[in-house]
């Protein structure tokens, strides 16, 4: 009967491991819209030359969030931008810092004259908005 019963705690501790294990997280489960609450863009741009946006917002409230990559698409003269960031939610201990956005920078160049329209999309789903002249 003992013998039983080791078996039996051996298969529920192989099949508790074999559940943990197919648990595997999926990367993009990890990444979350970062809220930008300002960013640093030249009003008057030159076509064909690039240009800096430097955005600025609060990533996370400990180290175990990072800023992660910028994705932008450009219809007619609308360009959106979403800021990502990251956190890795498998760490035991995060560091005690508040981790900002001050200072990413994203390069950029417009072929194109006209006005433009940037949309920074935010976590909560409305836009921060500005518009630029490119000569």
């Amino acid at each position: 009967m003992k013998t039983f019963a080791g078996f039996a705690g051996f298969i529920t501790l192989f099949l508790i491991l074999i559940h943990l294990n197919s648990c595997n997280h999926n990367p993009d489960d990890n990444l979350f819209l970062i809220k930008v609450d300002s960013i640093q863009v030249p009003k008057i741009i030159t076509s064909g030359i690039p240009f800096d946006i430097t955005f600025f917002g609060t990533i996370g409230t400990n180290g175990c969030y990072s800023f992660s990559h910028f994705n932008q698409t450009l219809k007619d003269n609308e360009i959106n931008f979403e800021a990502w960031g990251m956190v890795d939610a498998k760490a035991f201990v995060c560091p005690a810092v508040m981790v900002y956005l001050d200072g990413h920078k994203l390069t950029m160049t417009i072929q194109t004259a006209g006005l433009f329209i940037l949309r920074i999309k935010q976590p909560d789903h409305k836009f921060l908005v500005r518009q630029i002249t490119v000569n």
